[in-house]
């Protein structure tokens, strides 16, 4: 049944998230000039918005889940009305590539799925699951006042990525394996944009697809955030589309591809607001550096205003009047968490700053033991998978990071054929960065790079993957890379995911009697209290049932706390998921838990991945020959008189 589901959560995703804007930019005027990349992209984008317009407005409207059927039908007559121009856009090369390589990177996630079975990594726990209530909120129509775990308020997030999930388990099934293809599938539309950016970064003819492919594919932040259920992958999506239609809009004087640039910032706000930084720093470039100098500026004025104005007013207008200006903005993470901070606001941001240049390890003692745990394997993955995923550099790969510094000083250094790209790129890189990490609410001794620059962190990566052509040594250096960076940072988080209770091997364990008290005992391998935490929230009703009936009947003190702490889990399946949990056995079901504590998909993942690393060996530049050195002009002997 799962794989029949499954199937069905992957042909939808593909007809909805390409045919509706296809057919709508395949023979339009203002898309006569645009390359077959920017079709597909532009197509993805706004099919998107599409989808966001439909199902938003299904929702606000009291429509039962089946009414999505009508919007996927749709999508498919659309589909088959496009038919003849789809299979002319898939007969160029470049364009068929990047769909094989998306194509790729979605079969290598979900069999990176299929090993996860509790989420963790260092303290990061509760995103996972306070997105699948915020997609079921919308799915069945949960209360206005209802609690979001997490103690959040609907508003605190922006909805349009949970509003996508909502469509399409409503017409698949609410369970919680497709709600991981859901995101994951979305999240992956990155690479696209990426593949775009390819010739931009490059500037030259000598890159591929493939490289591309296997940077994002041993990438800790591109599938951390790919199999971890959250939305900052979709904005990246949004914005890095959004550089390469402005640039190309600027450069052009090209209307259609400066509103649709702008219409992307405004769209990515919706799916996260990681995408605040970006818009600013794209209205003010616009306004002084490509408004004064435009045709019909303020023509081409008044249509980004509008056409943003309105989509960013379907879900801000709307929670405005619902639950009023205070709770939609002021209750956004960043807010709360800087009203909470007792620190100085100077000092907290100058502290950002730093963490998130400098590893915690090399920051004090306290710091490079905060993640002790008894299961030494967890605890070395904690303090990789952290400064993988926070210190700006190292986001970017042990050798990657430091190989695009030095990518960019170079580049910055040369002579451009247009000046004004330079300056751009280098304010963009500046100021996102800045505000970045000036808006962080709280204070995060670990680093900040994961909030809202991961769009400057994938192009980095797409820069590499640009370059990879260029000399043997930055091949072989981003290979290297590639190689370390999958095995730390990717493989072995995995594995340590992939850890679950066996018959015979307890990991994870509830509260328990001794000595006639009740103790919460670690075990020999156990891992970290967040660990156990996110495991305790994936089996929160089985286990508050199984644990309150053993308690009930066991001769202990302290029990009557612990029952009651169990009841609250109880009644958190009511008060928060509606009785989602009665409905699924009292847990949450992973992908990777219909494949149990087999090692068959990890093993498959390394056949994959040397699969993949042997192709892209094969595009490694070879050594230039020696060339001898040219003769001498000596002079001729003067003939002998």
């Amino acid at each position: 049944m799962l794989l029949l589901q499954a199937v069905a959560t992957l042909l939808l995703l593909v007809i909805c998230t390409f045919a509706p804007g296809f057919f709508v930019v395949r023979r339009l005027r203002w898309s006569a000039g645009w390359s077959a990349m920017e079709k597909l992209c532009a197509s993805i984008a706004l099919s998107l918005i599409f989808l966001w317009l439909a199902a938003w407005t299904l929702y606000l409207s009291g429509a039962p889940p089946a009414a999505y059927y009508a919007v996927s039908a749709i999508s498919l007559a659309l589909g088959i009305a496009s038919f003849s121009d789809l299979r002319n856009l898939l007969a160029i090369g470049r364009l068929r590539h990047a769909v094989m390589g998306f194509a790729f990177l979605v079969a290598w996630t979900l069999v990176a799925l299929a090993i996860i079975r509790v989420y963790n990594g260092a303290r990061w726990g509760g995103d996972w699951l306070e997105h699948f209530q915020r997609s079921l909120f919308f799915l069945h129509h949960f209360p206005l006042d209802a609690e979001i775990f997490g103690n959040y308020k609907l508003p605190a997030r922006p909805p349009a990525e949970n509003v996508l999930a909502a469509f399409f388990l409503g017409q698949v099934g609410d369970r919680f394996e497709l709600f991981q293809i859901v995101f994951a599938f979305l999240n992956l539309l990155l690479f696209l944009p990426c593949c775009l950016a390819l010739p931009m970064l490059a500037r030259s003819r000598r890159f591929g697809v493939l490289p591309l492919v296997t940077v994002f594919a041993t990438s800790p932040i591109v599938m951390q955030n790919a199999t971890y259920t959250w939305t900052k992958l979709l904005t990246a999506f949004f914005v890095i589309l959004a550089i390469v239609f402005y640039l190309k809009g600027w450069r052009r004087r090209d209307t259609a591809r400066m509103v649709f640039a702008f219409l992307c910032l405004a769209m990515g706000l919706l799916a996260h607001y990681s995408a605040g930084p970006y818009i600013v720093f794209f209205a003010l470039h616009y306004l002084i550096a490509v408004f004064p100098k435009r045709t019909a500026k303020w023509k081409e004025l008044a249509i980004i205003a509008a056409s943003c104005g309105a989509l960013i007013a379907t879900w801000f207008g709307w929670s405005i009047a619902t639950y009023g200006v205070n709770a939609t903005f002021a209750s956004n993470t960043s807010i709360t968490a800087s009203q909470a901070y007792q620190g100085g606001t100077l000092g907290k941001i100058a502290g950002n700053i730093i963490d998130t240049f400098v590893p915690h390890f090399l920051r004090g003692e306290a710091l490079a033991h905060f993640f002790d745990q008894p299961n030494r394997t967890a605890l070395l993955r904690d303090h990789i998978f952290i400064v993988y995923q926070v210190q700006l550099l190292l986001t970017m790969g042990i050798i990657g990071g430091v190989l695009v510094v030095w990518l960019l000083v170079k580049a910055f250094r040369r002579r451009w054929r247009h000046p004004s790209e330079r300056t751009f790129w280098i304010s963009l890189i500046a100021v996102t960065v800045f505000i970045g990490l000036v808006v962080v609410g709280e204070r995060d001794l670990f680093g900040s790079a994961h909030l809202t620059l991961l769009p400057m962190e994938v192009l980095g990566l797409t820069l590499l993957a640009a370059k990879f052509r260029r000399s043997r040594a930055i091949a072989l250096l981003i290979f290297a890379g590639c190689v370390i960076d999958f095995s730390l940072g990717v493989f072995l988080h995995l594995r340590v995911q992939h850890l679950e209770n066996t018959p015979g091997d307890a990991l994870y364990t509830g509260p328990l009697v001794v000595n006639r008290q009740v103790l919460l005992p670690q075990m020999q391998d156990s891992l970290s209290d967040a660990a156990r935490e996110n495991w305790s929230r994936k089996h929160q009703l089985a286990n508050a049932l199984q644990w309150k009936r053993e308690l009930e009947n066991a001769d202990a003190s302290g029990k009557a706390e612990v029952i009651a702490m169990m009841d609250r889990m109880i009644s958190d399946d009511t008060r928060l998921f509606h009785g989602w949990y009665a409905r699924h056995g009292g847990e949450v079901e992973y992908l990777g838990d219909h494949f149990g504590a087999s090692d068959i998909p990890s093993a498959l993942l390394l056949i994959l991945c040397a699969g993949l690393l042997w192709k892209t060996s094969q595009q490694i530049p070879g050594v230039s020959p020696i060339r001898p050195a040219p003769k001498s002009k000596s002079a001729r002997p003067k003939p002998k008189r």
